[in-house]
């Protein structure tokens, strides 16, 4: 038995992530509140696709001949490119809220390597002069990017 890791999405843009046992006969075995909570949702919700991550090999999920879930085939590499580009293009809260720190952080990098470069220079020519205030401008751009470009969610943690 390997635990594995069963991620269900739905039309709406609900998407349930759980952990699951895959038994050696390919059987996914689903602890009683996610199985529960799938039942509730089939009621109400139409689920796009159902599909588990073992040892970091994703698969489709099917349906078993008694109605439990089993392990099907790989997914192509097309279609794992396709929803890793759309978590890329449309980023949750959580997402956001990092990709903002990243453009940040880098922003305060920048900042910093401006003046290290200006403080450690003992010759100052123009391309020295061009280079600092390209970190500046830079520091500047991905400060303004990290603020306005991930809009809302604005707590400071």
């Amino acid at each position: 038995m390997k635990l594995a890791v069963l991620e269900v999405r739905y039309a709406g843009g609900l998407i349930l992530t759980d952990r699951v046992v895959v038994q050696p006969s390919f059987r996914i075995m689903l602890p009683p509140r996610l199985s529960a909570m799938l039942t509730e949702l089939e009621r109400t919700e139409r689920r796009t696709s159902i599909q588990v991550s073992v040892d970091g090999v994703i698969y489709r999920v099917t349906g078993a001949p008694d109605g439990e879930l089993a392990v099907g085939d790989k997914l192509p590499f097309g279609e794992r490119l396709v929803t890793t580009l759309k978590s890329v293009a449309t980023p949750n809260r959580a997402q956001r809220r990092l990709n903002r720190r990243f453009a940040h952080m880098l922003s305060a990098f920048s900042l910093i390597s401006a003046c290290y470069l200006a403080q450690s220079s003992k010759d100052w020519d123009a391309g020295l002069i061009v280079e600092i205030a390209l970190l500046c401008v830079t520091s500047a751009a991905l400060f303004v990017i990290g603020h306005m470009c991930f809009p809302g969610d604005h707590e400071s943690t």
